[in-house]
């Protein structure tokens, strides 16, 4: 059963995170914590009393936000709706989701992408640059059907760095959903405008070199699975990062698990160059894990 912390706003981004959330609460049986966040008030008190009116407004804000969100929630998912001041959005739903121990945040997408696709917008950009929780992206435009629950888990698999912690995660989130886990690498054919001096089939040559480097890691990883058989693996190739994601074939209601690169900081999430083109061009919900200590 998982717990899962909702970033929420009453606009169209806060009801797609909601919706994915509800369907993975009710593919796991777990439960929401909904929380809206809303700046702090002055520090000192206003001879004009400013301060304490605009306190009461950002009350009711809060109040009719989290009204919104009860209204928008599909029933039979169990959740508690909070309210939380703070100076960013971001810190706000941080602090909140280490305070309640959550196995992940749901934000939803900027309206700048691309329905189907995932933006970030200023709070997500905080979070993802310093949760240690998994953060879970809602893309833009995103729906469920009614009763809709999670179908697979697809997980990202790269030749060049240790990919056994967010398999791990990945696992857990199979598990919690009780849905088939999937390997998947990808492989980027990305010709430039002109020929190198090498020409196309030197580039071509490191694109093959790259696929026989992914195909032995997952089949290394799957010789070594414990527990259970081992899951499906697939690489995904193609001229562009969309190409290659869109050519293994998605399921309605799938995940893709994304690892933090390795540059980034310990136990915080960071997207690096590739990690961000498949969250950027991802068909379905990411889920973007920490970067683990050590």
């Amino acid at each position: 059963m998982m717990k899962l912390l909702v970033g929420y706003t009453a606009d169209k981004g806060g009801r797609e995170a909601l919706a994915l959330a509800a369907t993975l609460a009710r593919s796991s049986g777990g439960r929401l914590i909904v929380v809206t966040v809303h700046p702090e008030g002055w520090d000192h008190p206003s001879p004009a009393r400013v301060d304490a009116e605009y306190a009461q407004f950002l009350e009711k804000h809060a109040a009719k936000t989290l009204a919104s969100a009860r209204a928008g929630l599909p029933e039979g998912i169990e959740a508690e709706f909070l309210s939380r001041t703070a100076s960013l959005a971001g810190k706000g739903l941080r602090d909140a989701a280490e305070e309640f121990d959550v196995d992940g945040v749901v934000l939803g997408s900027a309206r700048t992408a691309v329905l189907g696709r995932f933006a970030e917008g200023t709070t997500a950009t905080e979070i993802l640059h310093s949760s240690t929780r998994p953060v879970i992206l809602a893309p833009r435009g995103y729906t469920a059907a009614e009763g809709a629950r999670i179908s697979r888990i697809t997980c990202t698999v790269t030749a060049a760095n240790d990919a056994s912690g967010v398999i791990a995660e990945a696992r857990i989130f199979a598990t919690a959903f009780k849905v088939p886990l999937r390997l998947a690498s990808f492989i980027v054919r990305d010709k430039q405008m002109y020929p190198t001096g090498a020409g196309y089939d030197a580039e071509n040559l490191v694109s093959n070199q790259l696929r026989a480097q992914a195909q032995a890691v997952q089949d290394g990883i799957r010789d070594a699975w414990k527990d259970g058989a081992a899951p499906e693996s697939v690489l995904g190739d193609g001229p562009t990062w969309k190409a290659a994601i869109d050519s293994i074939g998605w399921l309605e209601n799938e995940l893709i698990v994304i690892g933090s690169s390795h540059l980034g900081p310990f136990l915080r999430v960071f997207l690096g160059s590739n990690s961000g083109k498949i969250a950027r061009f991802a068909p379905v919900p990411r889920i973007v894990i920490p970067r683990p200590a050590g």
